[in-house]
C-alpha cells in the first residue's frame, strides 16, 4: 500500500501524526510526504542554534529541509518532496502582509501540482489538513483546500484514485489543555474515524520531533514540548475527509481497516 501526507512545513508531520506514519513505513508501506514549504518564516528555539546565521527566508528554509530529511529518515519515510512555495508566517496578520506566501498562491494551481503528484505516486491513503488547519494557521487552511480539491479530481484522470482521505485532529478535550479555543480546533470524540495508539512508538515520535532542533529545542526541554502538544506521544486521531468505496463502523484502529 502506498500512503501520502500533504503538510505545509517541516515539522507538521511530526506533531500531528508521526506515530501513525512510522506504524505503516515499519509494515513495509510506501509512505511519502509531501511538504508545500520550507517553513522559512519559523522562529528559532533552540540556543545552540545561532539565529543571526539562519535568518527568515532561505537560510532557515535549508536549515529546515535538512530536519525535516533527518525527521523522515527517523520515521523510516520516503525523502520529502518539496513544493518551493514560501512560507506565509503566522500569526494571520503577518501571513496577509507576505504576498509571497502560500496563503496567497493561486488554488488552482496547487491543486494541480498535488493531481500531478497523486498520479505519479498512486496513493491509496491520502493525509493532509483539516478545514480548521489544526490551529487555524492561513497554510494550513489553504493547503486543506488544494489536498481536498486534488483527492476528488483525482477519480477523473486516475485509473484508480486514492480511496481514503484522512485529516488528523484533536478532540476538544486535548484542545482544551491548550492555549487554542476547543470549540473552534476540537472535535467531538463521536466524529473521529481512527483513533490509533501510538504509546509503543514515542522513541520514535520523540526522535523525529527533536530533528527539528530549531523549532522544538533542546532535549532537555522536551517536558515543554509535551505540555504544549498533549497527547503527542499516546493518541493520534484523524476524521474522515473523503471517501471511495466502504469504511467500518467508526471508530477504528487502522487507516487501513476492512480495505476491500
Amino acid at each position: 500500500m502506498r500512503l501520502l501526507a500533504v503538510f505545509a512545513h517541516p515539522d507538521d508531520e511530526s506533531f500531528f501524526c508521526a506515530g501513525t506514519l512510522a506504524k505503516y513505513a515499519a509494515l513495509g508501506h510506501e509512505v511519502y510526504l509531501i511538504c508545500a514549504t520550507r517553513g522559512e518564516q519559523g522562529r528559532i528555539r533552540h540556543p545552540a542554534i545561532d539565529a543571526s546565521l539562519y535568518p527568515k527566508g532561505e537560510a532557515l528554509g535549508k536549515l529546515r529541509e535538512k530536519e525535516l530529511e533527518a525527521a523522515c529518515a527517523v520515521l523510516g519515510l520516503r525523502p520529502p518532496i518539496f513544493l518551493g512555495y514560501q512560507d506565509s508566517g503566522y500569526p494571520l496578520e503577518v501571513a496577509q502582509a507576505n504576498p509571497r506566501g502560500f496563503m496567497h498562491q493561486d488554488l488552482q494551481q496547487i491543486e494541480d501540482v498535488l493531481l500531478g503528484y497523486m498520479a505519479q505516486l498512486k496513493p491509496q491513503v491520502v493525509i493532509g489538513f483539516d478545514p480548521q488547519g489544526y490551529y487555524g494557521h492561513a497554510d494550513h487552511i489553504h493547503l486543506h483546500r488544494a489536498t481536498l480539491g486534488a483527492f476528488w479530481r483525482a477519480g477523473n484522470v486516475m485509473p484508480e484514485p486514492p480511496k481514503r482521505l484522512f485529516f488528523p485532529v484533536r478532540t476538544k478535550e486535548r484542545v482544551a489543555q491548550t492555549r487554542f479555543d476547543p470549540e473552534r480546533y476540537g472535535v467531538s470524540p463521536c466524529s473521529l474515524a481512527v483513533r490509533v495508539d501510538v504509546r509503543p512508538l514515542a522513541p520514535t515520535i520523540r526522535a523525529a520531533v527533536l530533528a527539528h532542533a530549531s523549532q522544538a529545542g533542546p532535549e532537555e526541554n522536551f517536558s515543554q514540548v509535551l505540555l504544549d502538544w498533549p497527547g503527542l506521544l499516546e493518541e493520534e486521531t484523524f476524521v474522515l475527509g473523503g471517501l471511495r468505496g466502504s469504511f467500518p463502523a467508526m471508530p477504528v484502529d487502522d487507516l487501513l481497516a476492512e480495505w476491500s
